[in-house]
């Protein structure tokens, strides 16, 4: 059965109809929009009116379905960490997550779950990536999805679905890269090492993108990335950097400069395994089109 991806960014609201079968990704309908400016703030709402009336114009306009509903978020409120746990039953596992996201944390009411990213049989190893956030902050979008009469099958993580999506294509399992995504003046940088990942991290721009002091300041922090990569025992070579989100113009002023840094610049490639509407580019619906995939 198809589903309806509803991605909300701090800026942009953009759904996504479509299936996934065998791995492949087909999505039947695409589109998106602008929401009102402060709507929401670092993954808070904080004008829930304004952005309940966007939403129901967008949902309306663009006739999409209410059912099979997928809310994807992002935003400094969910803290995630890469884990390497024992091999363990999913009951004592989430126990272990929910311990290893306590330490040093005051959070009030936490939710917290993980994603299998990859089993060692030989070391009988888990990797998860182990995600918490504040019920606090939920709670307003499940109240918003219920007054929009949306039937809501889960809340995703926009990182969760930008991981899956690159793990599950084939083309990016020897490459070593870092993938910047764009959405107004934040980015998200994430680092995959042979098509597995490691992290990420985010970032604010204080210059207007593409400018030269905005590229400055992506490549500080792909640099950073970078070295961060290399201290890896026996870690392959960092060879590419890939851009999302409407970003052409940030890649034509980082050129240069990832060139400097050895790094082929680009925006994400297409792939066979992911069919989009006419028009669209997979690098501009990264996230929609991952939280598409198990």
């Amino acid at each position: 059965m198809a589903r309806m991806i509803l991605y909300l960014g701090s800026r942009t609201v953009q759904a996504a109809v479509g299936v996934c079968r065998g791995g492949r990704v087909r999505v039947r309908r695409l589109c998106g929009a602008e929401l009102p400016e402060g709507c929401l703030i670092n993954g808070l709402i904080a004008d829930e009116a304004r952005l309940g009336e966007a939403l129901a114009a967008f949902l309306r306009r663009e006739r999409l379905p209410r059912r099979q509903a997928v809310l994807v978020l992002g935003g400094g409120q969910f803290v995630s960490r890469l884990l390497r746990l024992p091999h363990l039953p999913p009951a004592q596992l989430r126990a272990v997550v929910s311990h290893e996201l306590s330490a040093g944390s005051a959070a009030a009411d936490p939710l917290d779950d993980y994603m299998l990213l990859d089993r060692d049989a030989a070391r009988r190893t888990d990797t998860v990536l182990a995600t918490r956030v504040e019920k606090s902050v939920l709670d307003p979008y499940i109240a918003l999805a219920h007054t929009l009469g949306l039937r809501l099958c889960t809340i995703d993580l926009a990182q969760a679905g930008l991981i899956r999506l690159v793990q599950a294509l084939p083309e990016h399992s020897r490459r070593t890269f870092i993938l910047l995504v764009f959405e107004g003046e934040t980015f998200s940088a994430s680092l995959f090492e042979k098509g597995q990942y490691k992290y990420a991290t985010r970032g604010r721009l204080l210059h207007p993108r593409g400018t030269a002091e905005s590229a400055a300041e992506i490549l500080q922090k792909v640099s950073g990335m970078a070295q961060f990569q290399k201290t890896g025992a026996n870690a392959p070579a960092l060879t590419d950097l890939y851009f999302g989100g409407a970003a052409a113009g940030d890649l034509a002023v980082c050129a240069a400069g990832a060139a400097a840094l050895q790094l082929r610049c680009a925006l994400f490639p297409p792939s066979p395994h992911v069919r989009l509407p006419a028009g669209w580019a997979l690098a501009d619906c990264l996230y929609t089109a991952g939280s598409l995939m198990p």
